[in-house]
């Protein structure tokens, strides 16, 4: 190894170089090293400035105003149903038992859900509302999966296909096609009305 570098040293001393042949030769140990400590940094993020995050941390919690949560008035959601079933107007009952069952699964309340979801289904049934009864179809499917009851969400799910394929919603056909792929569901049967 001292051989080599003796000889290094040697061969330089043999050759004059002068002008910018000298400085590249000068500067190319510098300029490798210079690469080899940016090859060898770990890549970050760059950090956010520390001035805005320290001016944050200065303002009071006193002065900083806190959101207010508007209260939405609440739905009286058994009026609705009664008057539209004093109306016998199907359509409305459909909307309604719907909107109060989303309502409810928000709530977690699930069974009661599921109840009024089955009472949009027939209301739309009656009303000739397939966009309805797709959805109560839908969300149907979705409370039997999550109690792990995947053939009735199957079922439910295929009903709903039926239904969107024949409002063209291809956005929620997909949705529940994947889902039955997802689930494993059989997408041959041939099911009855319930």
């Amino acid at each position: 190894m001292i051989g080599i570098v003796a000889a290094g040293i040697l061969a330089a001393a043999a050759i004059e170089l002068e002008g910018l042949p000298a400085t590249i030769v000068l500067l190319a140990p510098f300029v490798a090293l210079l690469i080899l400590i940016v090859w060898m940094r770990p890549w970050s993020r760059p950090k956010a400035p520390r001035q805005k995050a320290e001016a944050l941390r200065a303002i009071p919690a006193a002065d900083v105003p806190l959101p207010v949560a508007e209260k939405a008035e609440p739905v009286d959601w058994a009026g609705r149903i009664a008057t539209a079933e004093a109306a016998r107007d199907h359509g409305a009952l459909a909307g309604h038992f719907l909107a109060f069952a989303r309502a409810e699964i928000a709530e977690g309340r699930t069974e009661q859900a599921a109840g009024y979801l089955r009472s949009s289904v027939r209301a739309a049934a009656k009303a000739r509302d397939a966009a309805v009864q797709a959805e109560a179809r839908f969300e149907l499917a979705e409370i039997a999966r999550a109690a792990g009851d995947l053939t009735t969400a199957c079922e439910h799910w295929q009903m709903a296909r039926a239904l969107f394929h024949e409002q063209k919603s291809e956005a929620r056909l997909g949705e529940t096609e994947r889902l039955m792929r997802q689930h494993g569901c059989p997408t041959d049967w041939v099911l009855n009305d319930f």
